[in-house]
């Protein structure tokens, strides 16, 4: 019996102590330890989720789409996205409608949501908006589900961001751009159009340009906007500025003669040269030959501080402020290190490297009336709660010559469109100023004769200036200088801009002579597009209305003022722009395809492959669209298309 007792006590006693351990793990888990382990289990069971902020959309100055981002990754086809080939697939964040217009200035958006180049990145702040936050639910499948009443952050979109850019412009650009690269077989073009009274750009290119829409085919130099980060010596466009100094100091005037000295002058031992000598000219003509002899004996005058400070003030040395990233500030040596020729050489554009853009506002300067301004990219910047984070508004710099040196220039710059080496740079019916360059380039210590940079600059009309162009060729085959290679793309850009029935830089600088005289009639003014210009001229003589054509085309694409407004006889002047070059502008002339049923994924496919823009709202299925199909649009819009899934 006693061993038997012994058994149950000692069980007793096990199974005593078992409880004991047991009741103690209990206290220290549910009362000690508590906190820890529901902190545990609520952690298991609950995850915070990230809502990620909608990114702002990208807009031109007139509000057409250039970047739009989607909420969720989207898998289009790669002729979708202008890729150029059909079949593949991308998966993408971010989508431009565009493609390549503007690629450059956009920049791209990286994986990571952030802005990686051009307006994406300068503004990245503004576009991405605040991510937001949720509680959610686990269950024992893994199902998240939310509850009401669980804390959390609402997302905050980003900002819409509108840029000073036109794209109808800006295609009108990189299309002459793409042509005259291919047609003088040269390595790139840049261009840059912009208002020089208030320093906004309205278009800028480089060709060839990228499409953000297929960031990894393009390598990061190919991604660069090199209006603003490619460093050249500008040749003669420099003459400008040289010019400028002259004329504000009072060491010469337009009439005063200086010796051609027959195409040469020696200094320090080396020649400088004329391609086509000259004589006894004036110093107004000198510039618009372009003479390199005669800029060295004006240079030679000049005190080498003052000049120094007169291209300091120019802007050249240091950025031009552009909200753009990548900028680089150009080459102008300090004085100290100048050689004994450095004066004289950097007086024809040599011995000093700009960027394009710094080059422009320096010839803003001077269309302007003398003032340097701070270039502007960014029009404004919308919030989604209906207030506005940042407007442009014009930044002066400083006053670099007085306004009537600026006016004596520009007459004298209207020379060498008229008389000079600018001859192609003329568009009929409006006085145009500018320069021409060619710039050789530095290779092994030394100018090689086979590369170099072609260039004209320009503005119209010359007393007030309106448009402000400029045109450089990147290494233009059989030596071609600016006057033959960036002269002729000056042209066709301004014609174009000034045809298009969507712009209105005709309206601002072609103004139709107003009378009340009291003899003349009203008449109302039937709409000439797509009538040739012989039988148009014809029918305003019988009406006795006076005209003038702008483009040497043979048919009237716009007209001003426009259709049914009324102008008098005798004394009223309607201007009409002809279709200069075919093969550019055809390419706006399209049919509108129907898109009605199709998937919106199908419906980009289809418009993308016709080259015409358009715009969705909301998702799915296409419910209808804004222009009808088979409607032939011959102006640059957007074509809207309405989804059955809205947001």
């Amino acid at each position: 019996m006693a061993p038997y007792k012994a058994r149950v006590v000692a069980v007793t006693v096990f199974l005593a102590l078992f409880f004991l351990a047991v009741v103690g793990k209990l206290f220290t888990v549910q009362i000690l330890e508590g906190g820890k382990y529901a902190l545990n289990s609520k952690m298991q069971a609950q995850k915070r989720r990230i809502i990620n902020a909608r990114r702002g959309d990208i807009y031109d100055r007139r509000g057409r789409q250039l970047a739009v981002g989607v909420s969720k990754s989207l898998a289009l086809g790669l002729d979708v996205l202008g890729a150029g080939e059909a079949g593949g697939k991308a998966v993408v964040q971010r989508v431009y409608p565009m493609g390549e217009v503007a690629g450059p200035v956009l920049g791209y958006v990286g994986k990571d949501g952030y802005g990686l180049g051009g307006a994406e990145f300068a503004f990245d702040h503004y576009l991405r908006g605040e991510d937001g936050w949720e509680m959610v639910h686990r269950d024992g499948k893994q199902r998240t589900y939310r509850k009401i009443g669980m804390p959390g952050k609402a997302p905050k979109d980003g900002a819409d961001l509108y840029l000073t850019i036109d794209v109808n412009l800006q295609k009108i650009v990189q299309a002459v751009l793409k042509q005259t690269v291919e047609s003088l077989n040269a390595k790139g073009a840049m261009c840059v159009v912009m208002d020089p009274r208030t320093g906004k750009i309205l278009a800028m290119a480089n060709e060839p340009s990228f499409n953000p829409n297929i960031t990894s085919s393009y390598s990061l130099a190919d991604r660069q906007n090199k209006t603003i980060s490619a460093v050249y010596e500008p040749g003669s466009t420099f003459k400008a500025i040289t010019a400028s100094v002259a004329l504000q100091d009072g060491a010469y005037a337009e009439a005063d003669l200086i010796n051609g000295n027959k195409g040469v002058f020696e200094i320090y031992g080396e020649v400088i040269k004329d391609d086509t000598p000259q004589g006894m000219i004036t110093f107004a003509r000198a510039l618009a030959v372009s003479s390199n002899v005669c800029f060295a004996q004006i240079a030679s005058g000049f005190k080498n501080e003052r000049f120094y400070r007169y291209v300091r003030d120019f802007g050249f040395g240091a950025k031009t402020g552009v909200a753009l990233p990548g900028e680089e500030g150009g080459i102008l040596h300090p004085v100290n290190t100048w050689s004994g020729r450095t004066r004289v050489t950097m007086a024809m554009g040599y011995e000093v490297s700009a960027t394009f853009l710094q080059m422009m506002l320096a010839y803003a300067t001077v269309a302007n009336g003398g003032v340097l301004l701070t270039p502007i990219i960014c029009e404004r910047v919308d919030k989604k709660d209906g207030t506005t984070a940042e407007v442009a508004s014009v930044r002066p710099v400083r006053r670099v010559i007085s306004e009537e040196t600026a006016r004596r220039l520009r007459k004298m710059m209207q020379g060498v469109v008229e008389t000079g080496t600018g001859k192609q740079a003329i568009v009929p019916g409006i006085p145009v100023g500018g320069k021409t360059g060619t710039s050789r380039k530095s290779e092994g210590g030394s100018y090689t004769r086979q590369r170099h940079w072609s260039s004209f600059i320009g503005f119209l009309p010359v007393d007030e200036p309106t448009l402000l162009c400029g045109v450089v060729i990147d290494e233009p085959a059989g030596g071609t200088g600016g006057g033959a290679a960036a002269a002729p793309a000056f042209r066709k850009i301004m014609s174009l801009a000034l045809a298009h029935p969507e712009l209105d830089f005709s309206d601002k600088i072609l103004k139709p002579a107003q009378s009340q005289d009291s003899q003349s009639v009203k008449i109302r003014l039937p709409d000439f597009a797509g009538r040739k210009v012989t039988a148009v001229a014809a029918q305003l003589d019988s009406m006795k209305i006076t005209f003038k054509t702008v483009g040497d085309g043979k048919t009237v694409r716009h007209q001003t003022p426009a259709p049914g407004l009324q102008v008098r006889d005798r004394i009223g002047e309607v201007v009409l722009f002809t279709d200069e070059n075919r093969s550019l502008s055809d390419s706006s002339v399209r049919v509108i395809p129907d898109a009605v049923g199709k998937e919106l994924r199908d419906a980009f496919n289809i418009f993308n492959a016709k080259g015409i823009p358009i715009y969705a709202v909301g998702s799915g299925r296409v419910l209808k669209q804004s222009a009808a199909p088979g409607e032939i649009m011959s102006k640059a819009v957007v074509c809207t298309l309405y989804c059955d899934k809205r947001k």
